[in-house]
């Protein structure tokens, strides 16, 4: 039974998108008034996903609704991040306007036309370069790691990692199998799913599972739960991965040995199962990962998000690998910098506390829209080096 407060927050989600709904419709409009049908038809087409919602909620899976919620969900996000932006955008307008153009009566229409062009222009352009980047372009980025007890076997160890997979009904089998030759070609001595393994539906894990076949079938390969593979069905996830090409952490560890050395490489559970009761096994639970590791050794610990670090930091915790930021999917390397920034503390890169450290990837697949600015999608290795 839903409480007062949930009832409270979804109304006022829905009345604040009704509002920019409406806000940015009227803008559109009226800058552009021979722009009815396709001012109409994108907001159509941008709002057809809330008929699905109730369906999200209790988690209907068909084939009809897979179809739905893929060909939908990029026509929403793009909608409803468009609006948001766009509404902004002509509210900050509008003030200009009137402390410097109301006054010399012209009309607020013919002010903003030429600064709504280059703004649609712009966010065309970026739609454009974004998409390309995402569908057909990898990087490969190279992060050494310097850690203080790194046993001298381990100097060299490498660890390939890619995260936020989402892997839906539009991802391709050989852009998976280009991840995973990506990282095969760097010859890592581990190699890791940081998470969001799926877009909410388990259905699509063989497909993921087969791209796995271009790995080595000797090197060891580990993976943790994500919020979306919460969202999925964690146990119908976990059940699927049973005993497959992929060994799933969840708050558990395994020591790994080079002669007399060895470090452990933990997983937790994903942040997003403390929203939900009945999957509360599958929450973080940082001491169990750590259970069981013998003293003095380095641990890497795998954990989808980085919030995980301050839990990290608090147990010494060397190294922690995440994603799901994606780096919000618009970003800039050189500036480190990322969309991602304005939300979160570790939104991108390599962080450091003390003696504990933080990777995050902005990811290698994407959420809602195709469209990666500026962060190709990343297969990331991993050197790890004595300090």
């Amino acid at each position: 039974m839903a409480t007062k407060k949930t009832v409270f927050i979804v109304n006022l989600v829905l009345s604040l998108f009704f509002l920019v709904n409406a806000f940015a419709i009227w803008s559109g409009l009226s800058i552009y008034p021979g722009g009815l049908h396709i001012v109409f038809l994108a907001a159509v087409m941008g709002n057809l996903l809330w008929l699905l919602i109730p369906l999200i909620f209790t988690r209907h899976s068909s084939p009809f609704f897979r179809l739905s919620r893929a060909v939908l969900a990029p026509f929403w996000v793009f909608w409803n991040f468009l609006i948001l932006l766009y509404s902004s955008f002509m509210l900050l307008l509008g003030f200009v306007w009137v402390i410097i153009f109301a006054w010399k009566w012209i009309p607020f229409t013919h002010f903003a036309r030429l600064p709504s062009n280059l703004f649609l222009g712009v966010i065309g352009i970026i739609c454009f370069v974004g998409l390309f980047q995402n569908l057909f372009l990898i990087r490969l980025e190279k992060v050494p790691i310097r850690i203080k007890n790194l046993p001298p076997e381990f100097a060299g160890y490498k660890i390939a990692m890619v995260s936020d997979l989402h892997v839906g009904l539009f991802t391709r089998l050989s852009r998976l199998k280009q991840f995973a030759r990506v990282a095969k070609d760097t010859q890592p001595d581990l190699f890791v799913v940081c998470g969001d393994i799926t877009d909410d539906d388990p259905h699509y894990l063989p497909k993921f599972l087969k791209s796995l076949e271009i790995l080595d079938p000797y090197m060891p390969a580990v993976g943790v739960l994500g919020n979306h593979d919460v969202y999925a069905n964690p146990e119908k996830t976990l059940h699927i991965l049973e005993d497959s090409r992929l060994q799933m952490l969840v708050n558990e560890g395994m020591e790994i040995k080079r002669g007399n050395s060895s470090i452990w490489i933990a997983g937790v559970g994903d942040q997003g199962a403390r929203r939900f009761g009945k999957w509360g096994s599958v929450a973080p639970d940082f001491d169990k990962a750590l259970e069981g590791k013998p003293e003095n050794i380095p641990t890497v610990l795998l954990a989808h998000q980085p919030q995980g670090f301050k839990e990290a930091i608090a147990r010494n915790v060397e190294l922690t690998l995440s994603g799901h930021t994606h780096g919000g999917q618009v970003g800039f390397r050189s500036l480190k910098w990322s969309l991602a920034k304005l939300f979160m503390k570790w939104h991108m890169g390599h962080f450091k506390h003390g003696d504990s450290q933080l990777y995050v990837t902005p990811g290698t697949g994407y959420w809602g829209l195709p469209i990666r600015f500026g962060l190709s999608p990343e297969v990331t290795l991993i050197e790890l080096q004595p300090a």
